[in-house]
């Protein structure tokens, strides 16, 4: 059975050492430099183990920063995100929102099936962010990573 839970310091090392792995200690979306580790967030744990992180900033509005999940097809991504449109509400946003990139067709179907637009893209982000996380990839399944996608869902 999935558990949820807000991130806490507790997780903050494992939170940080998943995106490590992923080869930064950053996230880098709209060009601002995020630390995961400093991050809100929720996480679903099973057997102790993080199956799925959601990771957020609020300012005036919502955005979730990371959303990765180790287990598919079973309504982790979609809980975690209902959680922090939930958080978000409370603290009065009026809209979440997140970005994902032109690679991305995964995304696409998921983001849309949940109630976000595509609310903006930017052409060649992906050039900017790589000034910033160089370790970004050139390419992914053949395909060239340069833009951002920009998906929103008011409140």
């Amino acid at each position: 059975m999935v558990e949820y839970l807000a991130k806490t310091d507790k997780y903050s090392s494992a939170v940080l050492d998943i995106v490590k792995g992923w080869g930064s200690d950053i996230i880098v979306t709209r060009g601002n430099v995020h630390h995961p580790e400093f991050l809100d967030g929720i996480l679903a744990i099973e057997y102790e183990k993080i199956v799925g992180i959601g990771l957020y900033k609020i300012d005036k509005d919502c955005e979730i920063v990371l959303l990765e999940t180790f287990v598919k097809n079973k309504g982790i991504g979609t809980e975690i995100i209902d959680r922090i449109k939930a958080v978000a509400k409370n603290k009065k946003c009026e809209r979440v929102w997140l970005v994902s990139d032109n690679t991305n067709s995964d995304a696409f179907r998921f983001y849309q099936k949940r109630g976000f637009s595509i609310s903006n893209i930017h052409v060649n982000a992906m050039r900017e962010a790589r000034k910033i996380k160089p370790e970004i990839p050139l390419l992914v399944n053949g395909i060239e990573l340069k833009d951002e996608i920009e998906y929103e869902v008011e409140l």
